[in-house]
């Protein structure tokens, strides 16, 4: 079968985010696919783990070098190269046909198929930026709001908010509210506990209190006995704690099975049939 070389044209390009899509694609197909991450920068361990969770594709876990890459069998093998590699010169030494991923529309490479990512538009070989795939993790809302855990849900860090929403500012019920924004994390006062029960209610992915307040015991035994919101304690008021999280829009690295389909999908449009074909070989 064929291998398909996945570099970026410049850093934070989204060479992952494309080449999982691509394997994605691949797979519904009927395609075997394998994933292969080189070794050589410091996204490479990550990067692997990350391909090694999706069900749709062979994959190790492990960053290889260059000499360890599997040889080629029935599977499309996918390989994401380093940041520092040449990959014209790569992709010739093992036979791959070349993708470079470019946030630069205008960016052109003779040889490779350029995909250009982040667009404001989407298009042919175009994709446009995406409020899921730029949605952030609970870990990364923790880390940015410097929140205490409280509580985890079954999904815990890894679970996606791809709204951030401030309390009931609406006519509507909080529930009915809540309920418009889907993957969400609430933020609200720990001391407005008709709003955090709501938040917990419609099973928002993460509740973050703020103000600094010990909250209910009431909120503390409902988010251990469902598991179904992350409860996070953060140190600031709600103004500070937005402006602290409302930046981990696009800050946190690939993964999750609901990007993985959503990324997909926008390359089925970005992409014509016989292009994705071409592409496997």
């Amino acid at each position: 079968m064929s291998r398909i070389l996945v570099a970026s044209a410049q850093p934070g390009a989204g060479s992952t985010t494309i080449a999982a899509g691509l394997g994605h694609r691949l797979a519904l197909s009927g395609r075997a696919v394998r994933f292969v991450r080189l070794s050589g920068d410091a996204r490479a361990e990550d990067d692997a783990r990350t391909y090694a969770t999706f069900e749709i594709a062979d994959a190790s876990g492990v960053p290889v070098a260059e000499a360890d890459i599997p040889a080629d069998d029935q599977a499309v093998t996918i390989i994401e190269a380093s940041s520092d590699t040449d990959a014209a010169a790569l992709a010739q030494r093992l036979g791959a046909t070349l993708i470079f991923v470019s946030e630069d529309a205008t960016f052109a490479h003779d040889g490779a198929t350029v995909i250009a990512n982040h667009q404001r538009y989407a298009g042919p070989n175009a994709v446009a930026e995406d409020r899921l795939l730029a949605a952030p993790t609970v870990a990364r809302l923790i880390e940015a709001s410097g929140a205490t855990v409280l509580s985890r849900s079954e999904e815990g860090d890894a679970a996606i908010c791809e709204h951030l929403v401030v309390g009931a500012i609406s006519h509507d019920a909080a529930d009915a509210y809540f309920q418009r924004f889907p993957r969400r994390a609430v933020v609200a006062r720990a001391e407005k506990v008709d709003l955090a029960l709501a938040a917990m209610l419609t099973r928002s992915e993460c509740l973050i209190l703020t103000g600094g307040h010990e909250p209910s015991p009431y909120l503390l035994d409902r988010a251990a006995s469902t598991r179904e919101t992350t409860l996070l304690l953060a140190p600031e008021g709600t103004v500070e704690t937005m402006r602290d999280v409302e930046g981990s829009f696009g800050k946190s690295p690939f993964s999750h099975e609901v990007k993985l389909e959503r990324i997909s999908a926008l390359l089925a449009e970005a992409l014509d049939p016989s292009t994705l074909a071409a592409l496997a070989g």
